[in-house]
């Protein structure tokens, strides 16, 4: 899953070159792009089946979300979020068979705690669990995306009461010394708000995965930009403000063990 800064920083194929090792079935994008942006990244990667949703982040230019996959995506829809805090929001959604399990797949965006309170009444993560999670009927659920909160929080911990487990959680990755977003003004680390969750019901498990650190442009790119040029060079000419997160996880199907990557 990864937040691509509206592609700003990095061209879609820098970053299908940095997916590479991990031979990724799905990946979830937010604040990408519309046009073939997604699909140019599947062409490094192989990955040919695309979904980019219509609704931009809070009305942003290319902040939109995406799904690519390595097996076809039926049923794509996009889900808007009634919450507090910036609007709009949305989740992009997708059904796919990957490795023989079917899987209901989202990528989503969304503003965090309303007004940075420890309130979840009106909040974005309150929408979901509600109106998507309690209502799915999927054997496999996975979320994933930029949700601008940290595990603890009263948020993420509704999801958690649903019976959706962290990746974070299952692999017992003290996330306190982890960051997924670097601010880019400041500076300041965020700490880890990037995620991937999988319905408790499914049985699955995640098995491995983390926040990829070395996702970086060679030193001799130039590339054009329409802002934050000068912070791009000072932090090392990253691909996002935000980085990269992966995760294999493995689902029970017919008394088979099946690896999928998110």
């Amino acid at each position: 899953s990864y937040n691509v800064l509206f592609g700003n920083w990095a061209e879609p194929e820098r970053i299908g070159e940095m997916f590479k090792p991990y031979q990724l079935d799905v990946i979830g994008f937010s604040e990408v792009p519309g046009g073939d942006w997604t699909e140019r990244v599947g062409r490094i990667l192989g990955m040919e089946y695309t979904y980019v949703g219509e609704i931009s982040s809070a009305n942003h230019k290319d902040k939109y979300k995406s799904l690519l996959s390595r097996t076809p995506l039926t049923k794509t829809h996009e889900i808007t979020i009634d919450a507090k805090g910036w609007a709009p929001a949305s989740m992009v959604g997708a059904q796919a068979i990957v490795r023989c399990v079917p899987i209901l797949l989202y990528s989503t965006h969304i503003p965090g705690r309303p007004y940075f309170t420890e309130a979840v009444d009106g909040s974005a993560a309150e929408f979901i669990v509600e109106s998507v999670i309690q209502k799915s009927m999927a054997t496999n659920l996975v979320i994933m995306g930029d949700l601008n909160s940290h595990l603890g929080d009263a948020s993420l911990n509704q999801i958690e009461n649903t019976g959706m487990q962290s990746m974070w959680i299952d692999l017992e990755i003290e996330t306190t010394h982890l960051s997924t977003h670097q601010h880019i003004e400041s500076g300041t680390e965020s700490g880890v708000i990037d995620h991937i969750y999988f319905n408790t019901s499914s049985a699955a498990r995640a098995i491995e995965g983390g926040v990829i650190y070395n996702a970086f442009n060679p030193q001799h790119e130039n590339k054009q930009m329409s802002q934050y040029r000068v912070e791009w060079e000072q932090y090392g000419k990253p691909l996002s403000d935000h980085r990269p997160i992966w995760a294999v996880l493995k689902f029970q199907f017919q008394d088979r063990t099946i690896n999928s990557s998110s």
